[in-house]
């Protein structure tokens, strides 16, 4: 196991020997303590201190648990959707894993990608790869990302990917993602569990979206649903599972060619190779394509692939008998970028996944437009106001519109 199957095998509980019961004791411990320093942080910014509100509408995609939800698939759809509504929207990423992310950094200008990935980190380079119309930016600093997509690309809306505890940059609307099969991060903050603030922090979710709901059992989802219910009633709650799109070589996602139909090459016997937050997760999902999957081989969450791991890799693939290996699109980021991965002697299949609603989507889109819409109108009113007072000067009546 891998330092971060460890981890998630001590604050599970899983490992119930003596060693685990005494980490699980010292991290809680710990967690206290981080547990007081987020209540304080939330505190100020509860006050409305330290927060700056900028021109355009703003909405954040982010959660309350470590690991992945599905924030990358929820943030292209946004954009979509935008893009869809006639607004031109850039995506402010801290750039996890990128080179320096204490710079602001300009990823892809309206599709045209202008970095390498080691520059920007896996997310938010597949980000400015899927979205051929929007921009996307990184940086620690997401007020400093806010003024660049204004100022120098023209945005006229901000998706924030990873937004939820960031909270220096006012945000319009918030959507949290749930993962249906690890809800509540073992019920305790880190580092004794994976919250990465405590539960009463949903209180500022405008919107929850239930992510990978057909890998548990509908009552389990049935249970949360109630849960919520009983946490922040009046919230609207949508579930949505991880819909395959579509399956690609390596090479031809590298360059940008057609993939194929899911289900293609189902035949052979496929090893999953990730590095995300969940390898299971992926897992559940090839294998509810109909491919027959002989081995997980799961890397920590933003791995970065060496040459090294290839060769065990293919070690790995040998051993079991695999004919082909998937991946993530996100680690198809990295590993597309190594030589060696060229000399394996077996096809690499890259399995693209969007986020799909079981119910509620055209809800959820109106809700989003709804949003829009009366931001539009408030900015329109009060450039109006301004119109009016400016003709009181000049003598002379202005036509505005919002866009």
């Amino acid at each position: 196991m891998n330092g971060e199957d460890i981890f998630k095998s001590i604050v599970s509980g899983e490992d119930q020997s003596i060693l685990g019961n005494v980490a699980r004791a010292g991290l809680l411990l710990l967690s206290k303590g981080y547990k007081k320093a987020v209540t304080m942080r939330n505190a100020k910014f509860d006050a409305n201190k330290g927060v700056v509100k900028v021109s355009v509408p703003v909405i954040s995609v982010g959660n309350i648990t470590a690991g992945g939800t599905g924030k990358t698939p929820m943030v292209r759809l946004i954009c979509d959707i935008l893009g869809q509504k006639g607004f031109h929207p850039t995506v402010l990423s801290r750039g996890y894993r990128a080179k320096d992310n204490s710079q602001n950094t300009i990823i892809s200008k309206h599709g045209s990608i202008l970095v390498e990935p080691e520059e920007s980190g896996d997310e938010a380079w597949l980000l400015a790869k899927v979205l051929s119309k929007s921009s996307v930016i990184i940086g620690r600093n997401r007020i400093e990302s806010a003024r660049i997509a204004i100022e120098e690309l023209g945005a006229d809306y901000l998706v924030m990917d990873d937004g939820f505890q960031h909270r220096a940059l006012h945000r319009d609307k918030d959507i949290v993602l749930i993962d249906a099969s690890n809800p509540f991060g073992y019920e305790h903050v880190l580092p004794r569990g994976l919250l990465r603030e405590p539960m009463e922090g949903l209180a500022r979710a405008d919107i929850i979206v239930l992510t990978k709901v057909d890998q548990v059992d509908p009552g389990l989802v049935a249970a949360l649903r109630k849960r919520l219910a009983r946490m922040v009633p009046q919230k609207p709650v949508y579930e949505t599972i991880h819909k395959p799109r579509a399956v690609y070589t390596l090479d031809a996602w590298a360059n940008g060619d057609e993939g194929h139909p899911i289900g293609t090459d189902s035949d052979l016997p496929i090893m999953a190779v990730s590095g995300i937050g969940n390898p299971k997760s992926f897992t559940k999902t090839l294998e509810g394509c109909g491919y027959d999957v002989v081995h997980t081989m799961g890397f920590g969450d933003h791995h970065d692939f060496s040459d090294d791991d290839v060769v065990e890799i293919w070690k790995q693939a040998f051993a079991h008998q695999a004919k082909a290996i998937m991946i993530t699109e996100k680690d198809a980021v990295k590993l597309s970028q190594l030589h060696t991965i060229e000399d394996l002697k077996i096809p690499i299949l890259v399995l693209s996944i969007g986020i799909e609603f079981i119910s509620g989507k055209q809800e959820f889109i109106g809700l989003l437009y709804y949003f829009v819409g009366a931001v539009c109108a408030v900015g329109a009113t009060v450039l109006a106001m301004m119109a009016f007072a400016m003709s009181r000067v000049t003598g002379r009546s202005k036509y505005i519109t919002w866009v």
